[in-house]
């Protein structure tokens, strides 16, 4: 339990909550008139910082189902520092890999809102980890948001909403090639709003996966969710050197 304790203590400073600002004109009464425009958000997935306070990993799925990101969509990436009262805001200014096929995505992050805030990098590792290894995953499960205020282009000012980091803890319970792609099963769950978070092994700190999908499973009511399931980073592993990403 203390390897546990200390492994999240040390990692989950460097994980984020992403929130997407959708904007939408619409048309009311009379054609001559202008559009009404309105904004859309929501917290859509977890990411983590692979690069002191410049660049994160995600799920690519998270930004605009599955499709690359809207050039009109603004992103947020918010961290909440030991899990605490405040939560602090790093606008997404740039979206280096966005890669469907393999479902990852690595983002760019601007200066914080509020001055001195830091996302430290959390440390990652290609090599595989074998069956049965103990492993822990962090994310950010998305919160009810009960206020949000905006300015007139869009860009978050400030809101209010339940945003805490969770931890779950496990497993390797399989891992296999898909055609070229090392993907893990874990006995882990992840809730709406975790997807693109890391997964940590306990005795080594480092991320080696990313939270993904579910494998569909054939039961006699029908096809349900069956095994959590993400992929070994080395599928984006040239990027991420070239990028100067934390490796050990």
């Amino acid at each position: 339990m203390a390897n546990m304790v200390n492994a999240v203590v040390q990692v989950r400073d460097s994980v984020c909550a992403i929130m997407r600002i959708i904007k939408e004109q619409r048309k009311k009464g009379k054609k001559k008139k202008r559009p009404v425009v309105q904004f859309k958000l929501a917290f859509v997935g977890t990411a983590w910082c692979v690069v002191d306070d410049r660049f994160l990993i995600t799920a690519h799925h998270i930004l605009n189902n599955g499709k690359d990101h809207d050039p009109q969509d603004l992103f947020y990436a918010f961290t909440v520092p030991g899990n605490g009262l405040q939560a602090f805001h790093f606008p997404i200014i740039g979206f280096p890999l966005e890669d469907a096929n393999c479902d990852v995505a690595i983002l760019e992050i601007g200066p914080p809102a509020t001055p001195g805030q830091r996302i430290p990098s959390a440390p990652i590792t290609f090599n595989h980890s074998p069956d049965c290894t103990k492993v822990f995953t962090y994310g950010f499960p998305a919160p009810v948001i009960s206020k949000a205020n905006l300015n007139n282009n869009g860009q978050f000012i400030g809101g209010q909403f339940f945003l805490k980091g969770h931890v779950n803890e496990g497993i390797v319970a399989a891992q296999y090639d898909v055609n070229g792609s090392w993907f893990y099963e874990f006995n882990i769950g992840w809730h709406h709003g975790e997807s693109g978070g890391p997964v940590f092994n306990i005795d080594h700190v480092a991320a080696f996966a990313i939270m993904q999908h579910y494998r569909n499973i054939q039961t006699p009511h029908g096809i349900v969710a069956g095994p959590h399931s993400g992929q070994s980073l080395e599928v984006v592993q040239q990027q991420l050197i070239n990028i100067g990403a934390n490796i050990v």
